[in-house]
């Protein structure tokens, strides 16, 4: 080595070596809390930065990163909120600045105080407003697939608690910001999925399966009803114990070739919000729209493909809670594979980069990473943050002031309350909406006397959700009939143009549903009050039932009513325990009682286990020294199919959920098990979930599209082999749109007339109508004669007579001829009145049923449950 290169180096190690000890010293002198402000970056733990191609940080990574960032700042704490479907834990990450998080039970209960606005004048809301810190909610992930949501997570908190400059500190200062990854179990089953095939041909494959267990991309459906333990527990943060000022839930899935969808929303608005809400959407979309333009971001659009009418979502759901609720939507290649694209990819509307006044600096092409969409991600919710921290103390005080003009309203114009009789088919479904409502904010009360409400007298009992309440807009929202408003007759409203058009052809649709009116699809009798309930009211923290008891003597015989999903959860309780069942065919009398069709007769169980059934799970069974004299039908333990495409369909996860939360024990069959065949030894009902179309559920993914192991659907071999099954005994139960597969395949004497109806004929893609129902046939027992439905895209049918009556369709559930439409929208409803939704088609010694509609909505239409589960029980019956 040349000897002034040796000196060189002698010198440099020399003055590192002192400058190591002069690092060391001075941070002998620093305080402890100081050193620990030495926050790691998130490629310092990952070994890769956020939104790097090819590289997708899963959930467990991204809680053992902040749990690092939390161990050594000040300004994050990690609150576990819950566990998710598969059993992990759920974080929200709190942060904010060292002396907010100091006072955090402080800003939580002002900011409750505001929100509820009960006994507070508006100068108390004024100072406490000035006092309060801005709660901002943001998320991430809750579909799975849409990757840089809950990537830019990570590297938002980061640089929240490692910012110094002016604009974090002001964050900081001014707002508490809520940071949750919206489905764990999702990030990390997809990241996998990804991983496992970077590299290979099918890199950019699709999930073949639910990127939720059970919800898949309807986990953003979920949030009226809050079904998914997830929900619950997002739910519990928002409306118990943070009521923030802004929720933001991204998504990312902008319309092309846009690069993020920002509010403006586009039409139709749900009216249950206040206008401050919407005021306030358009002014941080805004916002969002000068961020992006001031950092060269250009393909930023508002006011086109999301509107705000379905409330089921976790944005609109939180509007009537008197939240500002923000969606964006950023642009998607796929996962973290870098794509890129000319303007020759555009849609021809595109490809002039025409500049428009919700698109004023169109897209010009080039490459889509996942980085650049994280970049959007934190450009909008880094946005969002700014908006709250300037206008902090208008925020809360808004709070104030829309929940005490929202009570103030009701108690000048109805509904007053809404009224709910104790008295129901099903007290277990009542008892379950009305403890979701309470979870989501609503207050339940119940009388302490009789009271008399717009001519009907009401027993002492009757609950009442009285609407002087801060979140009433909510209780009208889930309540009250919908009424859809046909856009074509208010061009104004949405066209945006010097001269309004008027529309002709087919009606414009919602994004999602139409109509969905709670009680409704729990078919529960609720009464809106026209007049002010006057009455002593006590407010309940829960809904019990009614307790259960096993009422009469002896144990020959104990009768249980069909009418009840509980009772599904008896039966099938009952049979593990080697005890028999039975169904009436006939209305009878028993001991001095009527008893309808239907009603479960079991025998060949202890007084015991009937007690505890009975307390378990709140039912009302009637206990006899004597076997009624009925003709019956036997039903046994069913041994349950459920087809299970690798084309992953939402319908097929709810049907699970509605199974599992009922105790029935089953299989889910994929396509190797159906082209397997022998299915008859094997099972005696197979249900097929709804899906996309029934080419999909025969041929499933192309070869080249996925990995060998999920392409290919049913495929001919498949169907034959289902065809096999009925003809030796089985029964094939399909639901809503899957009937088309059954009836192109099997050709029965049955049509449905809506599977090429066009849209300017027949439109109604998610409302309530009114069915009637065949209450002698096994599939209808527990029904009303009449009864609310929910149709989406459904099945409507012609039924054509057969020569062999034996072999001939059973109607089992019709439309109604008047009054069809209950909540929604509908057009060419004189297609479908008087038609089939429900059939029963016998085919040598097994039977095809087909259920013409979603009996199991989205794990909330629990009114037509049993529709599905009678089904699986008949199919035990030879």
């Amino acid at each position: 080595m040349p000897l002034n290169n040796l000196c060189r180096r002698l010198i440099m190690n020399r003055l590192g070596y002192l400058l190591c000890l002069l690092v060391v010293g001075l941070l002998l002198f620093i305080p402890a809390g100081a050193r620990a402000q030495v926050i790691p970056a998130p490629e310092d733990i990952l070994g890769f930065k956020v939104g790097a191609d090819y590289h997708l940080i899963t959930y467990d990574q991204a809680i053992d990163y902040l749990k690092k960032v939390a161990s050594v700042s000040d300004r994050i704490r990690l609150k576990e909120i819950g566990q998710t479907t598969l059993g992990l834990p759920m974080y929200c990450a709190i942060i904010s600045s060292a002396d907010n998080l100091a006072s955090l039970e402080k800003y939580q209960e002002i900011i409750k105080k505001l929100s509820l606005a009960r006994g507070l004048s508006p100068e108390e809301a004024l100072r406490l407003s000035a006092q309060g810190k801005a709660v901002v909610y943001i998320d991430g992930g809750l579909h799975a697939s849409e990757c840089a949501p809950a990537q830019h997570l990570v590297q938002l908190a980061y640089d929240l608690v490692s910012g110094r400059d002016e604009k974090t500190l002001r964050i900081l200062d001014q707002v508490i910001c809520l940071l949750v990854f919206a489905n764990p179990d999702g990030m990390n089953l997809l990241a996998d999925w990804y991983h496992k095939n970077v590299g290979t041909p099918f890199e950019v494959s699709p999930l073949p399966y639910l990127y939720h267990y059970y919800a898949g991309h309807d986990n953003n459906r979920d949030s009226y009803l809050a079904n998914l333990k997830e929900t619950q527990h997002l739910t519990r943060l928002v409306n118990q114990e943070w009521y923030p000022v802004i929720l933001y839930n991204h998504h990312q899935t902008a319309p092309f070739p846009a690069r993020i969808w920002i509010p403006p929303n586009s039409e139709p608005t749900n009216p249950n919000v206040h206008p401050l809400i919407v005021r306030w959407q358009n002014l941080i979309g805004s916002a969002m729209g000068a961020a992006f333009d001031s950092e060269g971001k250009e393909g930023a659009i508002s006011r086109i493909f999301f509107d705000t009418w379905y409330p089921g979502y976790v944005t609109q759901v939180v509007d009537s809670h008197n939240i500002i609720s923000i969606l964006t939507e950023t642009a998607l290649y796929r996962y973290a594979t870098p794509r890129f694209y000319t303007v020759r990819d555009f849609p021809p509307e595109y490809q002039d980069l025409t500049m428009s006044a919700f698109y004023p600096s169109p897209w010009k092409g080039g490459w889509w990473r996942l980085r650049d969409a994280v970049d959007y991600c934190l450009t909008a919710s880094k946005a969002v943050l700014e908006v709250a921290a300037k206008y902090r103390q208008e925020l809360l005080f808004n709070k104030y002031k829309m929940a005490s003009e929202v009570m103030a309203r009701f108690q000048k114009e109805p509904p007053y309350a809404w009224i709910i009789p104790r008295a129901q088919t099903d007290p277990g479904n009542l008892a379950l909406l009305l403890n979701r409502l309470i979870l989501l904010g609503i207050e339940v009360y119940e009388a302490q006397e009789d009271f008399t409400c717009d001519g009907l007298s009401y027993p002492r009992g009757t609950l009442v959700i009285p609407m002087s309440q801060p979140f009433a807009l909510f209780a009208k929202n889930m309540l009250e009939e919908q009424r859809y408003p046909d856009l074509r007759k208010y061009p104004d409203l949405w066209q945006g143009l010097v001269q309004s058009r008027k529309i002709e052809g087919s009606p414009l649709e919602a994004y999602d549903m139409m109509g969905w009116t709670l009680s409704y699809q729990f078919n529960l009798k609720i009464q809106a009050a026209s007049s002010l309930v006057s009455a002593k009211l006590t407010p309940l923290p829960v809904v019990n039932p009614p307790a259960g008891k096993v009422e009469g003597s002896g144990s020959a015989a104990f009768l249980l009513d069909h009418g009840q999903n509980a009772s599904f959860v008896a039966m099938n309780r009952i049979l593990k325990q080697k005890g028999k069942i039975a169904w009436a065919r006939k209305s009878f009398t028993h001991d001095g009682q009527s008893y309808p069709e239907g009603t479960i007769i079991v025998s060949s169980v202890s007084r015991d286990f009937m007690d505890k059934l009975a307390r378990d799970l709140s039912l009302k069974i009637q206990a006899s020294g004597s076997r009624p004299t009925v003709e019956t039908i036997e039903v046994k333990a069913p041994r349950l199919g459920v087809y299970q495409s690798w084309v992953a369909v939402e319908d097929e996860g709810w049907t699970r959920f509605i199974l599992d939360e009922h105790e029935f024990s089953y299989k889910s069959l994929h396509d190797a098990d159906i082209k397997a065949g022998h299915l008859a030894s094997q099972y005696d009902t197979i249900v097929i979930p709804d899906h996309y179309s029934p080419e999909l559920l025969l041929h499933g993914y192309r070869k080249g599209d996925m990995p060998p192991d999920y392409v290919g659907g049913l495929t001919e071999r498949g169907v034959n082999n289902l065809k096999q099954f009925v003809k030796e005994g089985g029964t094939l139960v399909f639901l809503n749109t899957s009937c088309n597969l059954a009836t192109g395949q099997f050709q029965p004497a049955v049509r449905n007339l809506l599977e090429k109806a066009k849209r300017d004929e027949f439109n109604c893609s998610g409302s309530i109508l009114l069915a009637e129902f065949d209450r002698t046939h096994p599939v209808a027992y527990g029904m009303d004669s009449q009864q609310p439905v929910v149709f989406a895209e459904s099945c409507a049918f012609d039924v054509f007579p057969s020569f062999a009556q034996k072999s001939s369709p059973r109607i089992v559930a019709k439309y109604a001829g008047d009054n069809l439409l209950l909540s929604g929208w509908i057009h060419g409803e004189k297609l479908i009145q008087q038609k089939a939704a429900i059939v029963d088609i016998p085919l040598e010694k097994g039977k095809l049923i087909l259920l013409g509609f979603p009996v199991q909505f989205r794990a909330q239409s629990r009114g037509t449950f049993k529709l599905l589960f009678n089904a699986i029980f008949y199919g035990t019956v030879k």
